[in-house]
């Protein structure tokens, strides 16, 4: 008996608190209405407290209805049409005592009446009114607050990204970094590993917001800590980032990460490809054509992340002047038209041949513009990271390092 009344009543408690959210969810939809809509839903609301009380039996008071569109008006439209409200249904109550109106007469229209309710109408209006002026100063005292924080954590990690492109001979550098919001789920960096070695990383975290902001602050600091990666080995580095961000994160989140090191001194391109989008490596004989390399840079593994234990592949390829390696996020890519038309990658090899000759940041200018063009009028919903490597011709004599030996890279684990 105890367990079956324990049931019912949390039973009871459930559909109340489904009853609530749904109610609570059908006021913020009716407030984000317009103004239009909020105020025909007042008029419906009005004509059919009036129609009622008019129809009804005559010494049946229906005072009370008219509370529903009463306080409706004063938290939806203001205290104007509150009061206007009251107005109108004073005029409504005269109607109704009118002497003729019924079968029977009223030989005097009772005021003090009519008065008594306009004075507890009025009483009501102005203490809601008081009521929403609190909650909407409490609201935007919050808002502030977080809005706040968000700009804090957003220069927080707009910090953890770097700012300054590093200066290597022979080498030409360029980025763009747009953030759809104030927290960002991209990642780029620029990691100098001597005078003649840098390393190269783009990502995309899963997750937007807060939760892919320090998804990427984590991963920032697993790049940025891995000796793995300082020592050339790859392949390990990608294993050991996978396993911890699989231990400190959520089994929905994951990243995908292109990581490479470029070599001036032998101008060797080693790299792992974590289920990233592979880069558009531009060879020079391929800009002068139609046509793009058919090398893709692939090689690697799936997303970190994504399973308890992975391992990875690295890849490398030869560095010649005039290549140009581009690599960019999902937001490049899947920008949008009013149309509803993505970017893709054939517009963005489109830029990139066109502006060949220029340098990495005037071609991230190019992209961008393009991009602007693209995608005037629609509103950005992805985070845009792109970034441009140019070798330039005197990136051979640029290193005074022993390079690190292919083997290295082609026969670890």
């Amino acid at each position: 008996m105890s367990w079956n009344a324990t049931s019912v009543e949390t039973a009871i408690g459930e559909l109340g608190q489904t009853e609530h959210i749904q109610l609570s969810t059908a006021l913020g939809r009716l407030q984000k209405e317009s103004r239009a809509i909020r105020i025909a839903v007042f008029l419906g609301l009005f004509v059919l407290t009036a129609w009622l009380d008019l129809i009804v039996d005559h010494d049946l008071s229906l005072f009370a209805l008219y509370l529903i569109p009463t306080l409706y008006s004063a938290w939806y439209l203001g205290s104007r049409w509150a009061y206007g409200s009251c107005l109108v249904g004073g005029a409504v109550w005269v109607i109704h005592d009118w002497p003729g109106w019924h079968s029977y007469h009223h030989v005097l229209i009772p005021f003090g009446n009519l008065a008594g309710k306009l004075a507890v109408l009025t009483v009501i209006v102005a203490i809601v009114n008081v009521l929403k002026n609190v909650l909407e100063d409490q609201y935007e005292a919050d808002r502030r607050l977080v809005v706040r924080e968000f700009e804090i954590a957003s220069e927080v990690q707009r910090r953890l990204l770097p700012s300054q492109l590093p200066d290597y001979p022979g080498l030409d550098l360029g980025f763009i970094y747009h953030p759809a919001h104030h927290l960002g789920g991209d990642y780029y960096d620029f990691i100098p590993l001597g005078p003649g070695r840098i390393a190269i990383a783009v990502a995309d975290v899963s997750g937007k917001g807060l939760p892919g902001a320090l998804l990427m602050a984590t991963l920032q600091s697993l790049v940025r800590t891995n000796f793995a990666a300082r020592e050339g080995r790859l392949a390990r580095f990608a294993q050991e980032v996978s396993e911890r961000l699989y231990e400190q994160t959520a089994n929905e989140r994951y990243v995908t990460l292109f990581f490479a090191i470029l070599d001036l001194s032998s101008l060797t391109l080693h790299y792992v490809n974590a289920g990233h989008n592979p880069p558009l490596f531009f060879r020079q004989w391929t800009l002068l054509t139609r046509r793009s390399s058919a090398e893709v840079l692939d090689k690697g593994g799936p997303p970190l992340g994504m399973f308890p234990a992975t391992q990875y592949v690295c890849g490398h390829t030869l560095l010649q002047e005039g290549d140009v390696l581009v690599l960019y996020t999902d937001g490049v890519l899947d920008a949008l038209n009013m149309k509803q038309e993505e970017f893709g990658v054939e517009r963005l090899r489109d830029v990139i041949r066109s502006s060949r000759f220029l340098t990495a940041t005037e071609i991230c200018q190019s992209v961008v513009s393009r991009l602007d063009t693209f995608t005037a009028g629609s509103s950005q919903w992805d985070d845009i990271t792109l970034v441009v490597v140019k070798v330039k011709a005197d990136s051979g004599d640029s290193s005074t390092t022993e390079p690190l030996s292919a083997e290295l890279y082609d026969h670890e684990p």
